[in-house]
């Protein structure tokens, strides 16, 4: 046995070797071209640990829409959804799309959390300086504090 084969496997033998079960990804979508860069990686992922892709969008908090046009803009984003979802996910792939009202990392996280949510894939403007100091960034927020891990894409 060669030193480096020994030494191999002193160290995998003090070392429990298992892969993450990753059996729920998440990727929130705002529809731009970019946002869907985070599917191109989800998508082989999951193919690889055999688990859903579930898709999100959340739309703002209404301020003077009225309830029709909430629900409208609802029903659009929905269709939106199941329409990529149909057009770019294998169907042993596809699980619960969702549209949701509010401040987007919070929907995100409450989603996460709801749906045992294994990963999250997301794209991020890679924002920086005063703006991103003032506004605060959604990727940075849901990095922050989801309780699985975040998978961030610079859009390009």
């Amino acid at each position: 046995m060669t030193l480096k084969k020994a030494a191999a496997r002193s160290v995998l033998g003090r070392v429990k070797v298992s892969y993450p079960r990753i059996q729920h990804l998440l990727v929130p979508l705002d529809f731009s071209g970019k946002s869907r860069q985070a599917l191109r990686y989800a998508i082989p992922l999951a193919q690889k640990f055999t688990a859903k892709i579930h898709l999100v969008h959340v739309l703002p908090p209404s301020g003077k829409t009225t309830k029709d046009e909430q629900n409208d803009q609802r029903m659009i984003a929905l269709k939106r959804l199941t329409q990529m979802s149909v057009q770019l996910l294998p169907p042993r792939l596809r699980a619960e799309n969702a549209v949701l009202t509010g401040k987007p990392a919070e929907a995100i996280l409450s989603l996460v959390e709801k749906n045992n949510i294994d990963l999250i894939v997301l794209t991020t403007k890679g924002g920086s300086g005063l703006r991103r100091a003032l506004v605060g960034s959604t990727a940075e927020h849901i990095m922050r504090r989801a309780p699985c891990p975040v998978m961030s894409l610079r859009r390009t």
